[in-house]
């Protein structure tokens, strides 16, 4: 199937380059138009962020490899969609909007299950959102959702070009939408029958539960509109990102944030 659209290396040369020359292109336009203005120590925070992502790495490398193998095996075994027998790209579609629909119920899970709020309300703790804000998790988060989504996929039949592809048409839209750039208000509405925007992200870091327990989608807008999940305003004066009580500069440390969902 992955020579329809491209070679495996061919995607993750793609996945892993569109990811990092988003983020790049990003955070300089964030810089030069931003939503939210006068955040300072800009450096700071990425690199703090960064070093989150950095440790992800550690379990998103060797599982990507491992997923590989196990993916190819377990095909053999059980087909999956492919008992189907669609044409490649109806599969590589149906796949793409399944993995996606499974996201949305992974991120709404991570806010209604307490333990699994513990690990991801270290991603929502960031009171300076921007870009860098879309790489950062705490490495428990990433080791639950590597051993969930594998069990989901090996269901589907779904083969390691097909995650690739996911991730290359996932991550620049995650990027965008946890951006700081400020675009036109009718291109964000435009965009926001597609995709999430900026402006629904930035309800969904508000330190309102009523509003962050929202707008959980991470490549298509179409799973909070039909699961009664979609948030908007059109004004987001007096918006406070960020948790109470953990989003404070103290707590706002490397070793503070990997500890954090392991204190009482």
């Amino acid at each position: 199937m992955a020579e329809i659209f491209y070679s495996i290396p061919d995607l993750r040369i793609l996945s892993y380059g569109a990811t990092m020359a988003g983020g790049v292109l990003l955070w300089i336009l964030e810089g030069l138009f931003p939503f939210f203005s006068g955040q300072k120590r800009r450096g700071l925070h990425a690199r703090l962020n960064l070093s989150m992502a950095g440790l992800n790495l550690l379990i998103l490398l060797p599982s990507g490899i491992l997923m590989a193998f196990i993916l190819d095996w377990s095909r053999n075994l059980w087909p999956g969609i492919g008992m189907l027998a669609l044409h490649p790209a109806a599969e590589a579609i149906l796949i793409i909007l399944i993995i996606d629909l499974w996201m949305y119920v992974w991120h709404r899970l991570n806010h209604e299950a307490a333990f699994l709020w513990r690990f991801h309300s270290v991603h929502h703790s960031d009171a300076t959102l921007d870009v860098t804000t879309s790489w950062r998790f705490h490495y428990m988060e990433i080791l639950i959702s590597e051993l969930l989504r594998l069990s989901l996929f090996m269901l589907m039949g779904a083969g390691i070009e097909h995650l690739l592809l996911y991730s290359l048409l996932m991550t620049p839209v995650i990027e965008f939408h946890h951006s700081n750039l400020s675009i036109p208000p009718a291109l964000d509405r435009l965009a926001r029958l597609v995709i999430p925007t900026p402006m629904m992200h930035r309800l969904h870091h508000s330190r309102e539960r009523s509003e962050h327990d929202s707008n959980y989608g991470s490549m298509l807008s179409l799973w909070d509109r039909l699961f009664g999940s979609f948030l908007m305003k059109e004004s987001l004066d007096g918006l406070r990102l960020g948790l109470d009580h953990e989003s404070d500069a103290g707590k706002q440390r490397l070793l503070a944030l990997l500890r954090r969902p392991f204190s009482p």
